[in-house]
């Protein structure tokens, strides 16, 4: 099956969303855990070490995704991909841990070995796909076409190979001649698998009468395709018949748990439709972790938190008036109810709460450690400066790097010489926080403090915090 991962249909277009809704993934989201899976403790480390590097992110994520926590798995995500990473960074490391797909080799020599593999065989359809590849990544169409109709040639009854030309004309302007190859394509096998889905796509929004007299034959003929399955939920919706399209949405969804578009859209039906925002979440949740760039109208992004804040809040004050125990609520798996649970500690303050906010300084979600810190630097006087001694000398990379903030804050000058040593540790987030909290606290003294560090920073992403925390001084000194 051809790949053409640099191809992308609109998803505006109904065929577009069948397409991408019928066609299986590679990723398997309910995936069990590996029982080889390090420990979280060795995440957790590696994430400190290498905190300016994507892959223990993703890692961590994936373990919250795998151990039943997939709210926070996409909070480490989200966090991950606002604050630290450049899309394209985020995006292939995605792919490499959640869905096991490997950066293509689109090099000089990659081509040259597999135009030497075309010419010893020539019928190869692995060799023929990779080399198409190759040069739609570049944009060369005539050559991209040539290998693209060669695969047409040698798998007629693939529809992917004759999508492919069909975006590829696409991408070229010529709208007509794509069409056309799709229309062919449908009239020479009407009853493929395929076959249904263009037809279906051609009527579906002008005919709906038709459209679901189609996919109930194509459901009879291809029982475990889950895509037809959605689309007549689609229209039994469209005709008001909730319950019925309630039922096919949900079955299709078990049907196509690698579907991303599925996945979307039968939360958006709980969202919008059964104003069902628990299992609304539960759905959005699987696309995004499909897919991050997951889209429904709106991207599920942008809808996963919206929704959980609304029902943190009422799971946190449900939780309240039933008399749960603070210490309790604060170890909700849903990083949400903790932080509406910070919000009330701050505001009742009492000097007893400080050991809870000490162990919530290693909680995994960073918003809660930030806001955790932050509290603790409000709250507390000189009689917490031997324990933030001891937190400057944490096991934990994590609650070491953020009494940073507090040092910095609390003891300005006389905290430099411990963030001079922190500069000089090998854990990337150690680094980080001591260069944030010399930017935020340290004033014209700690911006000294990294000029004569920025020579010997071996990151370059830490190197250029440095240098615009310098230029900023320049500009307001």
């Amino acid at each position: 099956m051809l790949l053409f991962s640099h191809l992308r249909i609109n998803q505006f277009i109904i065929l577009a969303c069948l397409l991408a809704m019928f066609s299986p993934s590679a990723i398997g989201h309910h995936s069990t855990a590996n029982n080889q899976a390090p420990a979280l403790d060795q995440l957790r480390k590696e994430y400190a070490m290498r905190f300016l590097e994507p892959g223990p992110h993703m890692a961590l994520a994936k373990y919250f995704s795998e151990h039943g926590n997939r709210l926070q798995a996409f909070y480490i995500l989200e966090t991950a991909r606002r604050t630290r990473f450049k899309e394209e960074e985020f995006d292939k490391a995605f792919a490499q841990v959640f869905r096991g797909v490997k950066t293509p080799d689109y090099s000089p020599a990659a081509e040259a070995a597999l135009t030497t593999e075309h010419d010893r065989d020539p019928n190869s359809i692995d060799t023929v796909v990779k080399l198409a590849d190759i040069y739609i990544s570049r944009k060369e169409w005539a050559k991209a076409k040539e290998y693209i109709s060669k695969a047409i040639r040698l798998q007629p009854e693939d529809l992917e190979n004759t999508e492919a030309l069909a975006t590829a004309f696409r991408l070229e302007g010529k709208q007509e001649e794509a069409d056309r190859l799709l229309r062919e394509y449908a009239h020479k096998y009407p009853e493929t698998l395929h076959g249904y889905r263009l037809r279906v796509a051609e009527v579906f929004e002008t005919e709906p009468g038709k459209a679901k007299s189609l996919l109930s034959e194509a459901i009879k003929r291809f029982p475990q395709d889950g895509g037809f399955v959605f689309y007549l939920g689609s229209i039994l919706q469209g005709e008001g018949k909730l319950r019925e399209a309630e039922d096919h949405f949900v079955r299709a969804a078990g049907m196509s748990p690698d579907s991303v578009l599925i996945q979307a859209w039968v939360g958006r039906f709980f969202f919008r439709v059964k104003t069902d925002d628990r299992r609304a979440l539960d759905y959005y949740l699987n696309a995004y972790l499909l897919d991050p760039h997951a889209y429904e109208t709106e991207f599920v992004e942008s809808r996963i938190p919206k929704i959980n804040e609304v029902m943190a809040r009422a799971d946190y004050e449900r939780q309240v008036k039933s008399g749960v125990p603070l210490e309790k609520i604060l170890e909700d798996p849903n990083p949400a109810v903790i932080h509406n649970a910070l919000e009330q500690l701050r505001v009742k303050w009492n000097p007893a709460y400080l050991k809870l906010l000490l162990d919530l300084m290693g909680h995994d979600d960073g918003g809660v450690r930030w806001q955790t810190a932050m509290i603790i630097k409000e709250k507390v006087d000189s009689s917490f400066d031997g324990t933030l001694k001891e937190l400057l000398e944490d096991k934990d990379l994590r609650k070491r790097g953020l009494a940073a903030y507090i040092a910095v804050g609390r003891w300005k000058q006389e905290s430099f010489g411990r963030m001079r040593s922190m500069l000089r540790e090998e854990s990337q987030l150690l680094r980080f926080d001591a260069v944030s909290a010399l930017v935020l606290e340290g004033g014209p003294k700690g911006r000294k403090i990294l000029s004569e560090h920025l020579p010997v920073e071996p990151n370059p992403q830490l190197k250029v915090m440095i240098e615009r925390a310098i230029a900023q001084e320049t500009r307001n000194p």
